[in-house]
C-alpha cells in the first residue's frame, strides 16, 4: 500500500517535471515574476528588521554624558555622581581626552579631527548605569539633579527621547505588520497571476486529458507540484540575490558610513527566513488553487 502511494507521488512529480519542460518559456516568466515578488518582500523585511533593531538598541542605552563648564571643579561633580544609587562607573574626559574619545568613536573622520583644537572641545563625564537600575523615572530624576549642579553645562542621555522612541517603535510595528500583510496578499496575487498564465497555456492539454478519462486529481496534483517547485525556486533565488547585495554592501564598506551613526546592518536570521519561506509556500499553494479552480 505504501509502495503504491510512493509510486503515485513519484509519478506526479514526473508529470510535473515533464509539464515544466514542455512549457519552459511560460514557467520562466512565472518564475521571474514570483522571484521579484519575494525579493521585494524580503527586502522590506530586511529594512524593517534593521530599523527596529537600531531603535531597540537605542532604547536600551544606559549611558549619560555630563558636559562641564571650562572652570568647573570635576571632583565635586564626580563625588556627587559616586553617591548616586545605580551608577556602575563614571569616567572623566578632559579636553585632550575628548579628542581621543572622538577619534575612537568616529574613526572615519580622523582627517577632519586633526584640524580641530582640543581646547575647543568640552570636558565631560561619561556615566554607565546598572541595567537593573535603569528606568525612565530614575534617569529623569538623575538628569534633573545633575543639571542643577554648579559647573554642569549640559546633561545628555538617550532616555530623554524615551516617549518618542516608544511611539516610533509602536508605529514601526504597526506599519511593518500592515506592509507585511499587504506584501503577503500581493505575493498570493502575483503567484496566482503567474501560475494562471501557465495553466491557460495548458487548457487544450487539460481538455484532452479529461476526454481520455483522467481524474481531477491526476490533472491537478502535478499542477500543485509544478507551482510549488516554481515558488520554492523563486524564493531561493530571491534570498540569494538579497544576500549577494548585502555582501556587496559590506564588501565595499558602505556600512562604514552608517557606523558613524552607531547603525549596524544585520541580515535576516534563520527563523525570519523560515517565516518568509512558509509564506512563499502558502502563496504558491493558494495561487495554484485559485488559478486552477475554474477548470475543476
Amino acid at each position: 500500500m505504501i509502495s503504491q502511494r510512493v509510486n503515485y507521488i513519484a509519478n506526479y512529480f514526473k508529470i510535473a517535471s515533464l509539464n515544466i519542460k514542455s512549457n519552459i518559456s511560460g514557467n520562466v516568466f512565472a518564475f521571474l515574476i514570483m522571484s521579484f515578488s519575494f525579493f521585494i518582500m524580503l527586502f522590506f523585511l530586511l529594512c524593517y528588521i534593521n530599523i527596529y533593531n537600531y531603535m531597540s538598541t537605542f532604547q536600551k542605552s544606559n549611558i549619560m554624558f555630563v558636559f562641564l563648564n571650562n572652570n568647573a571643579k570635576k571632583d565635586n561633580v564626580l563625588n556627587f555622581i559616586g553617591k548616586l544609587n545605580g551608577v556602575k562607573s563614571a569616567a572623566y574626559y578632559s579636553n585632550k581626552s575628548s579628542m581621543k574619545f572622538l577619534e575612537k568613536r568616529v574613526k572615519h573622520l580622523k582627517s577632519i579631527l586633526k584640524n580641530m583644537n582640543p581646547d575647543n572641545l568640552p570636558a565631560f563625564i561619561k556615566i554607565n548605569f546598572k541595567k537593573s537600575a535603569v528606568s525612565s523615572i530614575f534617569l529623569s530624576n538623575i538628569y534633573l539633579r545633575l543639571k542643577s549642579l554648579k559647573g554642569v553645562k549640559l546633561v545628555y542621555y538617550n532616555k530623554m527621547l524615551q516617549d518618542r522612541i516608544v511611539q516610533f517603535m509602536f508605529f514601526t510595528k504597526v506599519v511593518g505588520l500592515i506592509l507585511f500583510l499587504f506584501l503577503f496578499i500581493l505575493s498570493i496575487f502575483i503567484s496566482y497571476s503567474a501560475i494562471k498564465l501557465v495553466i491557460l497555456r495548458k487548457q487544450n492539454e487539460i481538455e484532452i486529458l479529461r476526454l481520455i478519462g483522467a481524474t481531477n486529481n491526476y490533472i491537478r496534483i502535478p499542477m500543485f507540484i509544478e507551482g510549488e517547485i516554481g515558488t520554492i525556486l523563486s524564493f531561493f533565488v530571491s534570498i540569494m540575490l538579497l544576500f549577494a547585495i548585502y555582501k556587496i554592501f559590506i564588501f565595499y564598506k558602505f556600512d562604514s558610513f552608517l557606523e558613524f551613526f552607531r547603525i549596524k546592518i544585520i541580515f535576516l536570521n534563520p527563523p525570519q527566513i523560515a517565516i518568509v519561506f512558509l509564506i512563499a509556500a502558502v502563496s504558491g499553494i493558494a495561487g495554484t488553487y485559485l488559478s486552477s479552480k475554474k477548470f475543476f
